[in-house]
């Protein structure tokens, strides 16, 4: 099974409109949302590996409900090598003389971030707009579910920067046989007509995260190289979705 991410429409749009922020305009700030499985963060490992590693630190953050803004801090100061004494706002202000000497752009990437709290991002933000020249070397990209739209909104003055604001919606119906070529190859992928796929596709709404385990179960529980049937589809997918 091929592993590497189907580039789908959406896809590539998405990744191509964040790179152009991130790396020619130099953005701030950066949002991508889309539903669960829509590829948000195989988006950020595809980001991650074309990026010039001589102009770009990249920070992760994956659970960023577990980020506390000292956590925040120590981690960059860890990064840049700067030392961390136990007075928050000391360290704070070494922090900010070190990025305004750093020669490398530090990105801060917070996945699912509409579960970031509200204090670290007022930290990451006083990262990113310590430089009253506007040079800062701190950009974030929040990444997370749709509703952190809305959560956004309710700080306006933030809200106002960030002009970079991407949707991620997953596959449409068109590209799903090539999608299940991709990653089980032609073989496999011709199993299954249009109905077949129209079941598939509606089950998993177009996200690839729920495609990849659902079209496994599907060819697992149907083997051999014969056509499935639409019934047996369907079947298929509903206890798939009990279990």
């Amino acid at each position: 099974m091929n592993c590497t991410p189907y580039p789908f429409r959406d896809f590539v749009r998405v990744k191509d409109a964040v790179r152009t922020a991130l790396c020619e305009q130099e953005e701030t700030y950066l949002l991508v949302t889309g539903e669960t499985g829509t590829g948000k963060t195989a988006l950020l490992r595809e980001l991650r590996a074309h990026l010039d590693r001589a102009r770009y630190r990249v920070l992760y953050f994956a659970e960023a409900r577990r980020l506390s803004a000292f956590g925040l801090v120590r981690v960059v100061a860890r990064t840049l090598r700067v030392r961390v004494t136990p007075i928050h706002s000391e360290s704070l202000d070494q922090l900010v003389r070190a990025l305004a000497e750093e020669t490398q752009k530090v990105l801060l990437w917070f996945d699912e971030a509409h579960e970031l709290p509200e204090e670290t991002l007022a930290e990451a933000r006083a990262l990113a707009e310590c430089d009253l020249d506007g040079h800062a070397s701190v950009q974030i990209l929040l990444v997370g579910m749709p509703r952190l739209r809305s959560e956004l909104q309710a700080y306006p003055q933030l809200w106002r920067r960030i002009v970079v604001r991407e949707e991620i919606t997953g596959l449409q119906i068109d590209e799903l046989e090539s999608f299940l070529e991709h990653h089980f190859g032609p073989a496999q992928a011709k199993r299954l007509g249009e109905q077949a796929l129209a079941t598939l596709f509606e089950h998993a709404k177009g996200a690839p995260g729920l495609v990849l385990p659902m079209a496994r179960r599907i060819f697992a529980a149907a083997p051999g190289n014969g056509h499935v049937e639409p019934e047996h589809v369907a079947d298929i997918l509903h206890r798939f979705e009990l279990a």
